[in-house]
Protein backbone atom coordinates (compact mmCIF):
# COMPACT_ATOMS: atom_id res chain seq x y z
CA UNK A 1 0.00 0.00 0.00
CA UNK A 2 0.99 3.57 -0.82
CA UNK A 3 0.46 5.65 2.13
CA UNK A 4 0.32 5.49 5.85
CA UNK A 5 -3.60 5.97 6.68
CA UNK A 6 -5.79 3.59 8.51
CA UNK A 7 -7.59 2.85 4.98
CA UNK A 8 -9.79 0.59 6.28
CA UNK A 9 -10.89 2.90 9.79
CA UNK A 10 -11.78 5.90 6.91
CA UNK A 11 -13.57 3.18 4.42
CA UNK A 12 -15.75 2.51 7.75
CA UNK A 13 -16.36 6.03 8.73
CA UNK A 14 -17.29 6.63 5.34
CA UNK A 15 -19.69 3.42 5.30
CA UNK A 16 -21.28 4.34 9.15
CA UNK A 17 -21.96 7.87 7.89
CA UNK A 18 -19.56 9.45 10.70
CA UNK A 19 -16.92 10.31 8.32
CA UNK A 20 -15.53 14.21 8.83
CA UNK A 21 -15.10 16.82 5.61
CA UNK A 22 -11.30 16.58 6.67
CA UNK A 23 -11.69 12.69 6.01
CA UNK A 24 -13.87 12.78 3.09
CA UNK A 25 -10.73 15.15 1.12
CA UNK A 26 -8.14 12.86 2.31
CA UNK A 27 -10.35 10.14 1.08
CA UNK A 28 -10.72 11.86 -2.43
CA UNK A 29 -6.73 12.61 -2.89
CA UNK A 30 -6.14 9.19 -1.89
CA UNK A 31 -8.66 8.13 -4.61
CA UNK A 32 -7.68 10.28 -6.95
CA UNK A 33 -3.50 9.78 -6.53
CA UNK A 34 -3.11 5.82 -6.19
CA UNK A 35 -4.69 3.55 -7.68
CA UNK A 36 -4.11 0.50 -5.04
CA UNK A 37 -6.86 2.74 -2.67
CA UNK A 38 -9.25 2.72 -5.29
CA UNK A 39 -8.82 -1.26 -5.83
CA UNK A 40 -8.91 -1.31 -1.80
CA UNK A 41 -11.77 0.81 -2.06
CA UNK A 42 -14.31 -0.84 -4.52
CA UNK A 43 -13.60 -4.03 -2.68
CA UNK A 44 -14.14 -2.79 0.68
CA UNK A 45 -17.19 -0.91 -0.05
CA UNK A 46 -18.69 -3.70 -2.38
CA UNK A 47 -18.71 -6.37 0.89
CA UNK A 48 -20.47 -3.53 2.78
CA UNK A 49 -23.27 -2.93 -0.09
CA UNK A 50 -22.30 0.65 0.16
CA UNK A 51 -20.56 1.86 -2.46
CA UNK A 52 -20.22 5.71 -1.92
CA UNK A 53 -19.52 6.27 -5.92
CA UNK A 54 -19.44 10.36 -5.75
CA UNK A 55 -16.28 9.88 -4.17
CA UNK A 56 -15.00 7.68 -6.76
CA UNK A 57 -15.98 9.75 -9.24
CA UNK A 58 -12.81 11.61 -8.63
CA UNK A 59 -10.71 8.47 -9.41
CA UNK A 60 -11.47 9.06 -13.44
CA UNK A 61 -12.53 6.12 -15.71
CA UNK A 62 -12.05 3.86 -13.22
CA UNK A 63 -16.08 4.36 -12.25
CA UNK A 64 -18.35 1.22 -11.36
CA UNK A 65 -22.11 1.64 -12.95
CA UNK A 66 -24.87 1.15 -10.94
CA UNK A 67 -26.71 -2.18 -11.26
CA UNK A 68 -30.29 -2.32 -13.14
CA UNK A 69 -33.05 -3.52 -11.26
CA UNK A 70 -35.64 -5.85 -13.53
CA UNK A 71 -39.32 -4.41 -13.54
CA UNK A 72 -41.86 -6.99 -12.23
CA UNK A 73 -44.49 -8.55 -15.34
CA UNK A 74 -47.20 -6.09 -16.70
CA UNK A 75 -50.26 -6.73 -15.49
CA UNK A 76 -49.36 -8.77 -12.35
CA UNK A 77 -49.61 -7.94 -8.53
CA UNK A 78 -46.53 -7.49 -6.75
CA UNK A 79 -46.23 -10.26 -4.10
CA UNK A 80 -43.03 -10.15 -2.24
CA UNK A 81 -42.92 -13.85 -1.89
CA UNK A 82 -39.20 -12.86 -1.86
CA UNK A 83 -39.82 -12.27 1.91
CA UNK A 84 -41.42 -15.96 2.72
CA UNK A 85 -39.63 -17.86 5.02
CA UNK A 86 -37.91 -19.75 1.83
CA UNK A 87 -37.77 -17.99 -1.36
CA UNK A 88 -36.83 -14.03 0.24
CA UNK A 89 -32.75 -14.36 0.12
CA UNK A 90 -31.40 -13.17 -2.98
CA UNK A 91 -33.80 -10.59 -3.68
CA UNK A 92 -33.24 -8.78 -0.77
CA UNK A 93 -29.73 -8.81 0.12
CA UNK A 94 -30.23 -7.35 -3.50
CA UNK A 95 -32.97 -5.09 -2.38
CA UNK A 96 -30.44 -4.20 0.32
CA UNK A 97 -27.21 -3.91 -1.58
CA UNK A 98 -28.69 -1.51 -4.11
CA UNK A 99 -30.19 0.37 -1.24
CA UNK A 100 -27.16 1.20 0.28
CA UNK A 101 -25.37 1.54 -3.52
CA UNK A 102 -28.17 4.20 -4.33
CA UNK A 103 -29.07 5.66 -0.96
CA UNK A 104 -26.09 6.99 0.94
CA UNK A 105 -27.41 9.99 3.18
CA UNK A 106 -26.12 13.08 1.68
CA UNK A 107 -26.10 16.43 3.00
CA UNK A 108 -29.34 18.85 1.97
CA UNK A 109 -29.26 20.51 -1.05
CA UNK A 110 -31.87 23.12 -2.63
CA UNK A 111 -34.93 20.98 -3.73
CA UNK A 112 -34.60 20.11 -8.00
CA UNK A 113 -37.54 20.78 -10.38
CA UNK A 114 -39.41 17.48 -10.88
CA UNK A 115 -41.74 16.28 -13.33
CA UNK A 116 -45.18 15.44 -13.02
CA UNK A 117 -45.13 11.87 -10.54
CA UNK A 118 -45.34 8.96 -12.40
CA UNK A 119 -46.75 5.96 -12.20
CA UNK A 120 -45.69 4.09 -9.08
CA UNK A 121 -45.00 0.68 -11.23
CA UNK A 122 -43.29 2.62 -13.86
CA UNK A 123 -40.78 5.42 -12.11
CA UNK A 124 -39.17 7.66 -14.27
CA UNK A 125 -35.68 7.43 -14.58
CA UNK A 126 -33.83 9.15 -11.93
CA UNK A 127 -36.47 9.76 -9.91
CA UNK A 128 -36.68 6.86 -7.47
CA UNK A 129 -37.51 8.49 -3.76
CA UNK A 130 -36.51 5.49 -1.67
CA UNK A 131 -35.94 1.72 -2.10
CA UNK A 132 -37.38 -1.36 -0.60
CA UNK A 133 -34.54 -2.95 1.51
CA UNK A 134 -36.36 -5.37 3.90
CA UNK A 135 -39.47 -6.70 4.30
CA UNK A 136 -41.68 -10.07 5.76
CA UNK A 137 -44.58 -11.45 4.44
CA UNK A 138 -45.23 -8.27 2.17
CA UNK A 139 -48.36 -7.90 -0.55
CA UNK A 140 -48.65 -4.76 -2.46
CA UNK A 141 -52.49 -3.76 -4.03
CA UNK A 142 -52.58 -4.09 -7.48
CA UNK A 143 -51.11 -0.74 -9.53
CA UNK A 144 -50.01 0.42 -5.92
CA UNK A 145 -47.22 -1.18 -6.21
CA UNK A 146 -43.10 -0.31 -6.52
CA UNK A 147 -41.30 -1.27 -9.31
CA UNK A 148 -39.23 -3.97 -7.92
CA UNK A 149 -37.99 -2.20 -5.26
CA UNK A 150 -37.81 1.57 -5.92
CA UNK A 151 -40.02 4.28 -5.23
CA UNK A 152 -40.56 6.76 -7.12
CA UNK A 153 -43.33 9.62 -6.90
CA UNK A 154 -46.90 8.06 -6.39
CA UNK A 155 -49.33 6.25 -4.08
CA UNK A 156 -48.37 3.20 -2.76
CA UNK A 157 -50.60 0.21 -0.55
CA UNK A 158 -49.28 -2.07 1.75
CA UNK A 159 -52.22 -4.95 2.45
CA UNK A 160 -50.18 -7.65 3.99
CA UNK A 161 -46.63 -7.91 5.59
CA UNK A 162 -44.62 -5.04 6.92
CA UNK A 163 -41.86 -3.15 4.61
CA UNK A 164 -38.58 -1.54 5.23
CA UNK A 165 -37.89 1.79 2.95
CA UNK A 166 -35.00 3.89 2.85
CA UNK A 167 -35.07 7.24 1.38
CA UNK A 168 -32.35 9.25 -0.24
CA UNK A 169 -31.56 11.75 2.11
CA UNK A 170 -30.92 8.55 4.56
CA UNK A 171 -34.44 8.30 7.03
CA UNK A 172 -35.73 4.84 7.13
CA UNK A 173 -39.70 3.88 7.59
CA UNK A 174 -41.35 1.04 8.64
CA UNK A 175 -44.63 0.08 7.04
CA UNK A 176 -47.36 -2.18 8.54
CA UNK A 177 -50.41 -2.92 6.89
CA UNK A 178 -52.83 -2.41 6.30
CA UNK A 179 -51.43 1.18 5.11
CA UNK A 180 -51.57 3.49 2.10
CA UNK A 181 -49.01 6.44 1.49
CA UNK A 182 -48.12 8.80 -1.51
CA UNK A 183 -44.67 9.04 -1.80
CA UNK A 184 -43.65 13.11 -3.20
CA UNK A 185 -40.22 12.97 -2.94
CA UNK A 186 -37.37 11.76 -1.19
CA UNK A 187 -37.73 13.87 2.03
CA UNK A 188 -42.10 14.35 2.05
CA UNK A 189 -44.52 11.43 2.07
CA UNK A 190 -48.01 11.57 3.05
CA UNK A 191 -49.50 9.01 5.53
CA UNK A 192 -53.10 8.45 4.01
CA UNK A 193 -53.65 5.45 6.18
CA UNK A 194 -51.83 3.15 8.61
CA UNK A 195 -49.10 3.41 10.94
CA UNK A 196 -45.09 3.98 10.08
CA UNK A 197 -42.02 4.03 12.07
CA UNK A 198 -39.74 6.93 11.06
CA UNK A 199 -35.95 7.15 11.87
CA UNK A 200 -34.21 10.48 10.59
CA UNK A 201 -30.37 10.78 10.72
CA UNK A 202 -29.23 14.52 10.76
CA UNK A 203 -28.57 14.05 6.81
CA UNK A 204 -32.49 13.78 6.95
CA UNK A 205 -33.53 16.49 8.80
CA UNK A 206 -36.58 18.38 7.83
CA UNK A 207 -38.47 14.88 6.86
CA UNK A 208 -41.99 15.09 6.70
CA UNK A 209 -44.52 12.88 6.88
CA UNK A 210 -48.14 14.60 6.18
CA UNK A 211 -51.75 13.56 7.17
CA UNK A 212 -54.91 15.24 6.36
CA UNK A 213 -54.91 16.04 9.93
CA UNK A 214 -51.52 17.99 10.21
CA UNK A 215 -47.68 17.93 9.23
CA UNK A 216 -45.21 16.01 10.75
CA UNK A 217 -41.60 17.50 10.26
CA UNK A 218 -39.01 15.82 12.41
CA UNK A 219 -35.88 17.31 13.51
CA UNK A 220 -33.35 14.43 13.42
CA UNK A 221 -35.55 11.88 15.50
CA UNK A 222 -37.16 8.49 16.10
CA UNK A 223 -41.16 8.37 15.96
CA UNK A 224 -44.18 6.37 15.43
CA UNK A 225 -47.30 7.82 13.53
CA UNK A 226 -50.48 6.22 12.92
CA UNK A 227 -53.46 7.13 10.95
CA UNK A 228 -57.39 6.02 11.80
CA UNK A 229 -59.10 6.24 8.44
CA UNK A 230 -62.00 6.81 9.80
CA UNK A 231 -62.22 9.56 11.69
CA UNK A 232 -58.80 11.16 9.91
CA UNK A 233 -56.97 11.48 13.15
CA UNK A 234 -53.19 11.05 13.58
CA UNK A 235 -51.55 10.01 16.89
CA UNK A 236 -48.04 10.69 17.25
CA UNK A 237 -45.28 9.03 19.46
CA UNK A 238 -41.83 10.26 19.71
CA UNK A 239 -39.29 8.19 21.15
CA UNK A 240 -36.34 10.12 20.79
CA UNK A 241 -35.80 13.94 19.64
CA UNK A 242 -38.00 16.20 18.77
CA UNK A 243 -41.04 16.41 16.08
CA UNK A 244 -43.03 19.84 14.79
CA UNK A 245 -46.18 19.55 14.22
CA UNK A 246 -47.98 21.85 12.03
CA UNK A 247 -51.75 22.09 11.79
CA UNK A 248 -52.89 21.76 8.31
CA UNK A 249 -55.93 24.39 8.68
CA UNK A 250 -53.92 27.09 10.60
CA UNK A 251 -50.57 26.95 10.23
CA UNK A 252 -50.32 26.97 13.90
CA UNK A 253 -46.76 24.94 15.02
CA UNK A 254 -46.11 23.24 18.55
CA UNK A 255 -43.30 20.84 18.80
CA UNK A 256 -43.41 17.34 20.84
CA UNK A 257 -40.77 15.88 22.67
CA UNK A 258 -39.34 12.98 23.19
CA UNK A 259 -41.46 10.12 25.45
CA UNK A 260 -44.81 12.10 24.55
CA UNK A 261 -47.07 11.18 22.25
CA UNK A 262 -50.23 13.53 21.05
CA UNK A 263 -53.00 13.34 18.93
CA UNK A 264 -54.26 15.51 15.98
CA UNK A 265 -58.14 15.88 15.18
CA UNK A 266 -60.21 18.58 13.29
CA UNK A 267 -57.45 21.10 14.22
CA UNK A 268 -57.58 20.17 17.65
CA UNK A 269 -54.54 18.51 19.68
CA UNK A 270 -55.53 15.86 22.35
CA UNK A 271 -54.34 13.06 24.11
CA UNK A 272 -52.87 10.15 22.28
CA UNK A 273 -54.07 6.13 23.11
CA UNK A 274 -51.83 4.24 25.48
CA UNK A 275 -49.12 2.84 23.15
CA UNK A 276 -49.13 -0.81 22.96
CA UNK A 277 -46.10 -3.11 22.51
CA UNK A 278 -44.63 -4.07 19.15
CA UNK A 279 -47.51 -1.03 17.66
CA UNK A 280 -44.54 0.25 15.58
CA UNK A 281 -41.82 -2.40 14.70
CA UNK A 282 -38.04 -1.36 14.44
CA UNK A 283 -36.15 -1.90 10.88
CA UNK A 284 -34.25 -4.78 13.19
CA UNK A 285 -36.98 -6.27 14.25
CA UNK A 286 -38.32 -7.43 10.46
CA UNK A 287 -34.89 -10.17 10.80
CA UNK A 288 -36.91 -11.77 14.21
CA UNK A 289 -40.61 -11.93 12.27
CA UNK A 290 -38.90 -13.74 9.17
CA UNK A 291 -37.46 -15.64 11.62
CA UNK A 292 -40.35 -16.64 13.72
CA UNK A 293 -42.10 -17.32 10.14
CA UNK A 294 -39.34 -19.83 8.96
CA UNK A 295 -39.61 -21.24 12.71
CA UNK A 296 -43.21 -22.62 11.95
CA UNK A 297 -42.29 -23.56 8.10
CA UNK A 298 -38.86 -25.31 9.57
CA UNK A 299 -40.96 -27.78 11.87
CA UNK A 300 -43.16 -29.18 9.46
CA UNK A 301 -40.08 -31.01 8.30
CA UNK A 302 -40.39 -34.81 9.31
CA UNK A 303 -36.48 -35.13 8.55
CA UNK A 304 -35.64 -32.69 11.13
CA UNK A 305 -34.59 -34.38 14.29
CA UNK A 306 -34.68 -31.53 16.64
CA UNK A 307 -34.93 -27.79 16.28
CA UNK A 308 -33.25 -25.54 19.60
CA UNK A 309 -34.55 -21.92 19.11
CA UNK A 310 -32.52 -20.97 21.88
CA UNK A 311 -35.80 -19.91 24.30
CA UNK A 312 -34.92 -18.99 28.03
CA UNK A 313 -37.36 -20.85 29.90
CA UNK A 314 -38.38 -20.45 33.82
CA UNK A 315 -35.79 -23.02 34.02
CA UNK A 316 -32.91 -21.66 32.51
CA UNK A 317 -31.01 -24.99 32.63
CA UNK A 318 -33.59 -26.32 30.10
CA UNK A 319 -33.04 -25.89 26.48
CA UNK A 320 -35.90 -26.45 24.71
CA UNK A 321 -36.33 -28.91 21.67
CA UNK A 322 -39.61 -27.81 19.49
CA UNK A 323 -39.76 -30.60 17.97
CA UNK A 324 -41.63 -33.41 19.48
CA UNK A 325 -41.12 -36.47 17.88
CA UNK A 326 -38.01 -36.95 16.66
CA UNK A 327 -36.06 -38.91 18.63
CA UNK A 328 -33.93 -35.87 20.39
CA UNK A 329 -35.29 -34.40 24.21
CA UNK A 330 -34.58 -31.41 25.48
CA UNK A 331 -30.82 -30.11 26.16
CA UNK A 332 -29.58 -29.04 29.47
CA UNK A 333 -27.69 -25.76 29.91
CA UNK A 334 -24.60 -25.88 32.41
CA UNK A 335 -22.41 -22.77 32.84
CA UNK A 336 -23.45 -21.39 29.68
CA UNK A 337 -25.88 -18.02 30.45
CA UNK A 338 -28.97 -16.33 28.50
CA UNK A 339 -27.94 -12.95 26.65
CA UNK A 340 -29.65 -11.44 23.60
CA UNK A 341 -29.01 -12.74 20.31
CA UNK A 342 -29.30 -11.78 16.62
CA UNK A 343 -32.08 -9.08 16.94
CA UNK A 344 -33.74 -7.85 20.35
CA UNK A 345 -36.14 -10.14 21.93
CA UNK A 346 -34.50 -12.95 20.67
CA UNK A 347 -32.37 -15.00 23.01
CA UNK A 348 -28.83 -17.00 22.82
CA UNK A 349 -26.41 -18.62 25.10
CA UNK A 350 -23.24 -17.29 25.65
CA UNK A 351 -20.11 -19.58 26.43
CA UNK A 352 -16.88 -17.53 27.83
CA UNK A 353 -15.71 -19.85 30.42
CA UNK A 354 -13.82 -23.57 30.51
CA UNK A 355 -16.44 -24.84 31.77
CA UNK A 356 -19.66 -23.33 30.23
CA UNK A 357 -21.64 -25.96 27.81
CA UNK A 358 -24.69 -27.68 26.69
CA UNK A 359 -25.86 -30.98 26.62
CA UNK A 360 -27.75 -32.93 24.05
CA UNK A 361 -27.99 -36.16 22.81
CA UNK A 362 -28.47 -37.72 19.61
CA UNK A 363 -29.34 -41.22 19.66
CA UNK A 364 -29.45 -44.13 16.85
CA UNK A 365 -27.45 -44.59 13.85
CA UNK A 366 -27.33 -42.47 10.58
CA UNK A 367 -26.74 -42.72 7.36
CA UNK A 368 -26.74 -39.02 6.61
CA UNK A 369 -27.11 -36.17 9.46
CA UNK A 370 -26.84 -32.44 9.48
CA UNK A 371 -26.36 -29.99 11.92
CA UNK A 372 -26.98 -26.49 11.48
CA UNK A 373 -26.11 -23.55 14.07
CA UNK A 374 -25.84 -19.39 13.78
CA UNK A 375 -22.60 -18.58 16.11
CA UNK A 376 -21.22 -15.48 17.29
CA UNK A 377 -17.46 -15.77 17.88
CA UNK A 378 -15.76 -13.59 19.97
CA UNK A 379 -12.19 -15.44 20.06
CA UNK A 380 -10.28 -18.57 19.78
CA UNK A 381 -8.22 -19.44 22.87
CA UNK A 382 -7.73 -22.65 21.90
CA UNK A 383 -6.25 -25.16 18.94
CA UNK A 384 -9.51 -26.80 18.78
CA UNK A 385 -13.05 -24.68 19.79
CA UNK A 386 -16.08 -26.86 19.81
CA UNK A 387 -19.36 -25.88 18.36
CA UNK A 388 -20.56 -29.43 18.83
CA UNK A 389 -18.94 -32.37 19.61
CA UNK A 390 -19.45 -36.17 20.74
CA UNK A 391 -18.63 -36.90 24.12
CA UNK A 392 -14.84 -38.70 24.26
CA UNK A 393 -14.00 -40.45 21.34
CA UNK A 394 -16.57 -42.72 20.47
CA UNK A 395 -16.63 -44.61 16.71
CA UNK A 396 -19.26 -43.23 14.90
CA UNK A 397 -19.39 -40.19 17.21
CA UNK A 398 -18.62 -36.33 15.09
CA UNK A 399 -16.56 -33.71 15.89
CA UNK A 400 -18.02 -29.95 14.67
CA UNK A 401 -15.04 -27.55 15.50
CA UNK A 402 -13.00 -24.48 15.06
CA UNK A 403 -9.05 -24.48 15.01
CA UNK A 404 -7.05 -21.88 15.91
CA UNK A 405 -7.20 -19.80 12.43
CA UNK A 406 -11.06 -20.35 12.64
CA UNK A 407 -11.84 -22.92 9.84
CA UNK A 408 -14.48 -24.47 10.89
CA UNK A 409 -13.70 -28.50 10.99
CA UNK A 410 -14.69 -32.13 11.80
CA UNK A 411 -16.02 -35.14 11.24
CA UNK A 412 -17.39 -38.99 11.94
CA UNK A 413 -14.53 -40.15 14.15
CA UNK A 414 -12.93 -43.33 13.17
CA UNK A 415 -14.06 -43.45 9.02
CA UNK A 416 -10.72 -44.01 8.13
CA UNK A 417 -8.18 -42.61 5.75
CA UNK A 418 -9.57 -39.31 4.46
CA UNK A 419 -8.69 -36.06 2.41
CA UNK A 420 -9.81 -33.31 4.04
CA UNK A 421 -8.67 -30.23 2.51
CA UNK A 422 -10.00 -26.37 3.14
CA UNK A 423 -11.67 -24.59 0.39
CA UNK A 424 -12.93 -21.52 1.66
CA UNK A 425 -12.81 -18.91 4.40
CA UNK A 426 -12.34 -19.18 8.26
CA UNK A 427 -15.35 -17.55 10.65
CA UNK A 428 -15.33 -13.81 10.74
CA UNK A 429 -14.89 -12.84 14.60
CA UNK A 430 -17.47 -10.55 16.90
CA UNK A 431 -20.17 -11.23 13.98
CA UNK A 432 -23.19 -13.58 13.00
CA UNK A 433 -21.99 -16.26 11.13
CA UNK A 434 -24.07 -19.47 10.05
CA UNK A 435 -22.38 -23.12 10.07
CA UNK A 436 -23.54 -26.45 8.67
CA UNK A 437 -22.00 -29.46 8.57
CA UNK A 438 -23.85 -31.97 6.07
CA UNK A 439 -22.79 -35.99 6.45
CA UNK A 440 -23.38 -38.69 4.25
CA UNK A 441 -21.77 -42.28 4.94
CA UNK A 442 -23.75 -43.03 1.87
CA UNK A 443 -21.82 -41.30 -0.14
CA UNK A 444 -18.55 -41.19 2.26
CA UNK A 445 -18.52 -37.47 2.41
CA UNK A 446 -18.64 -34.47 4.39
CA UNK A 447 -19.99 -30.66 3.22
CA UNK A 448 -19.25 -27.96 5.79
CA UNK A 449 -20.47 -24.29 4.97
CA UNK A 450 -20.03 -20.83 6.62
CA UNK A 451 -22.67 -19.01 5.34
CA UNK A 452 -23.84 -21.33 2.58
CA UNK A 453 -20.36 -20.90 1.48
CA UNK A 454 -18.35 -24.88 1.08
CA UNK A 455 -15.44 -24.09 3.50
CA UNK A 456 -14.76 -27.68 4.10
CA UNK A 457 -14.93 -30.99 2.32
CA UNK A 458 -13.84 -34.67 3.76
CA UNK A 459 -14.24 -38.11 1.93
CA UNK A 460 -13.13 -41.21 3.38
CA UNK A 461 -13.07 -44.99 2.63
CA UNK A 462 -15.16 -47.28 5.13
CA UNK A 463 -18.09 -47.89 5.73
CA UNK A 464 -18.77 -45.53 9.35
CA UNK A 465 -22.51 -45.11 10.56
CA UNK A 466 -22.80 -42.11 12.14
CA UNK A 467 -23.32 -42.19 16.00
CA UNK A 468 -23.13 -38.86 17.42
CA UNK A 469 -24.91 -40.26 21.46
CA UNK A 470 -24.07 -37.97 23.77
CA UNK A 471 -22.78 -34.67 23.16
CA UNK A 472 -21.99 -31.05 24.01
CA UNK A 473 -22.54 -27.48 22.41
CA UNK A 474 -19.98 -25.13 22.87
CA UNK A 475 -17.32 -27.59 24.71
CA UNK A 476 -15.87 -31.19 24.65
CA UNK A 477 -15.70 -34.22 26.96
CA UNK A 478 -12.34 -35.07 26.53
CA UNK A 479 -11.20 -38.53 27.13
CA UNK A 480 -7.96 -39.00 29.54
CA UNK A 481 -4.47 -37.79 27.92
CA UNK A 482 -6.11 -36.23 24.94
CA UNK A 483 -3.50 -33.70 23.34
CA UNK A 484 -6.25 -31.04 22.90
CA UNK A 485 -7.94 -31.70 26.01
CA UNK A 486 -9.55 -28.40 26.60
CA UNK A 487 -11.86 -27.02 23.38
CA UNK A 488 -14.40 -24.48 25.05
CA UNK A 489 -15.89 -21.75 22.22
CA UNK A 490 -15.70 -18.28 23.41
CA UNK A 491 -18.95 -16.76 21.90
CA UNK A 492 -22.83 -16.89 21.28
CA UNK A 493 -25.25 -19.26 19.44
CA UNK A 494 -28.86 -19.04 19.15
CA UNK A 495 -30.39 -21.44 17.18
CA UNK A 496 -29.29 -25.30 16.54
CA UNK A 497 -31.36 -27.41 14.43
CA UNK A 498 -30.40 -31.59 13.39
CA UNK A 499 -31.74 -33.15 10.65
CA UNK A 500 -31.33 -36.91 9.65
CA UNK A 501 -30.25 -36.21 6.12
CA UNK A 502 -27.69 -34.43 4.42
CA UNK A 503 -29.34 -30.60 3.12
CA UNK A 504 -28.00 -30.00 -0.39
CA UNK A 505 -26.31 -26.53 -0.70
CA UNK A 506 -29.29 -24.62 -2.07
CA UNK A 507 -31.18 -25.71 0.86
CA UNK A 508 -28.61 -24.57 3.24
CA UNK A 509 -28.56 -21.14 1.52
CA UNK A 510 -32.35 -20.48 2.24
CA UNK A 511 -31.67 -21.38 5.85
CA UNK A 512 -28.88 -18.36 5.76
CA UNK A 513 -30.99 -15.41 4.09
CA UNK A 514 -34.04 -16.56 6.40
CA UNK A 515 -32.25 -16.25 9.29
CA UNK A 516 -29.93 -13.33 8.10
CA UNK A 517 -29.24 -11.06 11.28
CA UNK A 518 -30.69 -8.05 8.99
CA UNK A 519 -29.77 -5.30 6.75
CA UNK A 520 -26.55 -4.37 6.93
CA UNK A 521 -25.28 -8.09 7.97
CA UNK A 522 -22.72 -9.39 5.72
CA UNK A 523 -21.94 -13.06 4.64
CA UNK A 524 -18.50 -12.46 3.66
Amino acid sequence: MTTNYDLEGLFNRLADGLASEADERTLTELLRSSPEVRRAYREFMALHSGLHWDYVAAAGPEVPQPPTVPAPPTGSSWRAGWFAAFGAGMLLASAAALALFLLRPVPPGPPEQTASPPKPDVPKEGSISALLVDGVGAEFALGRAPDGVRFGPGEYELVKGIVHLRFAQGADMVLVAPARIEVTDAQRTRLVQGQVRVIAPPTAKGFTVATKAANYIDLGTEFGLRVDPASGASDLYVFDGQVDVTDSRSGAVRSVMGGKSSRSVDGRPTDAPPLKEGDFPTPGSIGLKRWEQYELEIRKDRTLLAFFPFRRQADESVLVNAIEGGGMGDGRVVGARWTTGRWPGKDALLFDRDTDFAQVTIPGEHQELTLAAWVKVERIDFVLNAILNSDGYEPGGIHFQLNRQGFVRGGVILAGNFKDPFVGKPVPLGSWVHVASAISARTRSQQIYVNGVLARERNWQNETLVRPGSCRIGNWLAIPKDQFPTRALRGQMDELAVWSRALPKEEIGRLVETGRPGLLWNKE
